[in-house]
């Protein structure tokens, strides 16, 4: 049986407790403290936006999936050459990237692709660290980046018009701030029942859709996707659509139930917005309205159950009342028939229904796999 998980982006500040030991003969003795990192000058600022909470994925694989923005405040072009992501205590090696599997998780800003920043400018790292299922996880990270600066074209001596002889780039290795683990995943109950659920814009080694939802919000960025699933029902012939894509009808999870994944209290919704034509991405459609209609409910401790894209008129509850598990709030509506249908249709992302197969439990449902819900 596979189950949900959700999370919640709030930190766990950790208390490092500090070891102090006097010694006359100190020449003798081990040392207790650690040698400070040399300091150096980068012109790369390296940012995490949220602390990573972790999650067992049906891999049975432990996910630690964050993001980092990098800027570049020089006047060069710096290279990411590679990265280290460590143990805050000790600082074993836990995930090395380099060359493509680097450029792979870096989004640039702009068009731009690789695992360079020109001069000025910025890109996320989608980060996702996996551990075994019984390692213990880190009350902290930090990263490890060794980077190649360009150095400033030199000016052509006076009276000639050569090109100046570039200059070889700088090399650099730094140790970043320790970024804090915070509070694992809880587990919820299936939101869905039946067979042949796809995990459409999934987590955790891909950007996909809701993996890079990085939203600028009242000048802060805002990660609210990093879990998001779009459940996607295949029909008894493994299509996602059995009719004319332009007709909600042709859809076999369009009007299925969807339940309740834990006890809690409404704290919003939206009930009054049109259903969306399959096949084509709305027009002129806001950051508010990208949902459709939804509820969302306060399940306690800072976290929240996002249920979205139901049909209108079909919610049975309003903010302030209480619902409890396996209870149903609403019906699929569109779901995200419009952003997802070139996925299965052109084949640009195989769906293998066998991948992962076999019975999870208390596991995040992964991109592109396939599950079944107890009915």
């Amino acid at each position: 049986m596979m189950r949900g998980i959700i999370t919640a982006h709030s930190a766990l500040a950790f208390v490092a407790g500090l070891l102090a030991g006097v010694t006359m003969l100190a020449a003798a003795a081990p040392a207790l403290a650690e040698t400070p990192a040399a300091e150096i000058a980068s012109p790369l600022v390296a940012a995490p936006i949220a602390p990573p909470n972790p999650v067992l994925g049906a891999d049975a694989r432990r996910h630690l999936v964050y993001e980092i923005v990098l800027m570049d405040i020089g006047g060069s072009a710096i290279a990411l050459k590679k990265i280290e992501v460590l143990d805050a205590n000790g600082d074993a090696v836990l995930a090395t990237l380099e060359g493509e599997a680097l450029a792979k998780i870096l989004r640039l800003t702009g068009a731009g692709k690789g695992a360079a920043l020109p001069a000025g400018g910025s890109g996320v790292l989608f980060m996702d660290v996996t551990l075994a299922e019984d390692a213990m996880v880190p009350r902290a990270l930090k990263h490890r980046f060794q980077v190649a600066v360009s150095k400033p074209e030199g000016k052509p001596s006076s009276g000639t018009d050569r090109d100046p002889t570039p200059q070889p780039p700088q090399t650099q290795s730094f140790i970043g701030a320790p970024l804090d683990v915070g509070k694992p995943a809880v587990v919820i109950a299936p939101p869905l029942k039946g067979p042949r659920w796809v995990v459409a814009g999934g987590c955790c080694d891909t950007i996909t859709y809701h993996r890079g939802a990085t939203l600028p919000i009242n000048g802060a960025i805002r990660v609210a996707e990093r879990y998001a699933i779009d459940f996607v029902q295949l029909d008894d012939k493994n299509k996602i659509a059995s009719g004319p894509i332009d007709k909600l009808s042709s859809y076999a999870f369009f009007g299925r139930e969807i339940y309740s994944v834990a006890d809690g209290t409404v704290v919003a919704m939206a009930d009054d917005r049109p259903e969306q034509v399959p096949g084509k991405l709305p027009e002129g459609i806001s950051l508010q309205m990208a949902l459709g209609n939804y509820v969302v409910v306060d399940i306690g401790e800072g976290r929240f159950a996002f249920y979205a894209h139901m049909q209108p008129g079909s919610l049975r509850v309003k903010p302030g009342d209480k619902v409890t598990t396996g209870q149903v709030p609403s019906f699929t509506g569109e779901g995200r028939v419009t952003d997802e249908q070139p996925l299965f249709s052109g084949g640009a992302a195989p769906i293998d229904p066998n991948a992962l197969s076999g019975p999870h439990k208390n596991q995040l449902p992964l991109n592109l796999q396939v599950i079944g819900f107890p009915k």
